[in-house]
């Protein structure tokens, strides 16, 4: 079985961290649905889940002996039908996800069935034609630079909606205590016991990340929440690596101070890094722990960050001391 994903991350704009109460009511998505909220290890908050009925084209990838480029449409795709799951996550109480994912699976019809028949299998696609596990996964993860890409499944628009509908709500001031950008996180599963476990993990751009992973059966959800897990602390990595940059570190010490201050308030203390991962998916973080290492990445940053704090305050207080000083001595002049 294979089983796709997208996952949008960005801070909440709002000046301060939303409470547990705050949270439920912003991703109360459905009439009469659950919220779902952990306390611990840091607080988090997910919306009911959403279903979205498509028909649509799933993308191939090149064949193992194919010359055509990745993003080239000859080499072709595939009719699914189903529908795609969706939910809004709030981790920190600041920081909002949109998820979507679907399984995908071939269909044991040769024609497309009655809705009914799709609604009685929440988040599944089913596939019209040869299904091939390793091409779709590599043809999803590709496909937004693909010609047709208008007319393929588009977990994107999925993702967003989740997100639309939790800033609609009335009750965000739109003063975010950090000005950053948003990342987006594609992922594609195969689900298969007889192949090895691997985890594959990319920057596709500034903004744009592509993970892959093979495993053995396991519960589509659980995948997404970890592809969730995985968002959330790269997008903290990637935006506190932005502030850094920003912060004019051995240049200006009340720059440095400003930039870096926010930081301290509202992000560091959000990593944990595998808290939403199950059993059956820890060797996913296993693996980019090793490489590319990326709490090692964040011990290192956030050290850099704490002593850029103290190092700046030390040197306004330094300042203000000298400051004083000279005020008293002119003062005594003056009085002498």
């Amino acid at each position: 079985m294979l089983i796709v994903g997208e996952i949008h991350t960005a801070l909440l704009p709002h000046s301060r961290p939303l409470t547990p109460e705050e949270a439920r009511a912003a991703l109360s998505l459905a009439v009469g649905e659950s919220v779902v909220q952990w306390a611990r290890p840091v607080p988090h908050t997910a919306s009911p889940t959403l279903l979205h009925g498509v028909d649509c084209r799933l993308p191939l990838g090149p064949k193992p002996d194919s010359h055509h480029a990745e993003e080239d449409d000859r080499n072709g795709s595939l009719r699914a039908v189903g529908s795609v799951a969706s939910r809004a996550v709030l981790t920190g109480g600041q920081l909002l996800q949109g998820s979507a994912w679907a399984s995908v699976s071939l269909s044991q019809h040769p024609r497309r069935m009655p809705w009914s028949y799709y609604l009685a299998r929440p988040g599944m696609l089913e596939t019209i034609g040869k299904f091939e596990a390793a091409r779709l996964a590599e043809g999803y993860l590709i496909a937004e630079r693909r010609p047709d890409r208008a007319k393929l499944l588009d977990t994107a628009a999925v993702a967003r909606h989740s997100i639309h509908d939790v800033l609609a709500r009335p009750m965000f001031d739109q003063r975010p205590p950090i000005k950053t950008g948003s990342t987006r996180l594609r992922w594609a599963a195969i689900t298969d016991p007889a192949q090895e476990r691997t985890v594959a993990f990319r920057l596709a751009g500034n903004d744009r990340r592509r993970l892959r992973i093979v495993t053995g059966p396991v519960d589509p959800e659980q995948v997404a929440a970890a592809a969730e897990d995985l968002a959330v602390h790269d997008w903290l990595l990637t935006a506190v690596a932005a502030r850094v940059a920003l912060a004019k570190i051995g240049e200006d010490s009340r720059h440095t101070l400003r930039t870096l201050r926010p930081v301290v308030d509202h992000l560091l203390h959000l990593w944990s890094a595998g808290a939403r991962t199950s059993r059956d998916l820890e060797f996913m973080w296993d693996a980019l722990e090793r490489r590319p290492g990326l709490t090692r990445q964040w011990t290192t940053m956030t050290e850099r960050v704490r002593s850029q704090i103290d190092y700046g305050a030390a040197d306004l207080a330094a300042q203000i001391l000298d400051l004083m000083e000279q005020r008293q001595r002119g003062g005594g002049a003056f009085l002498r």
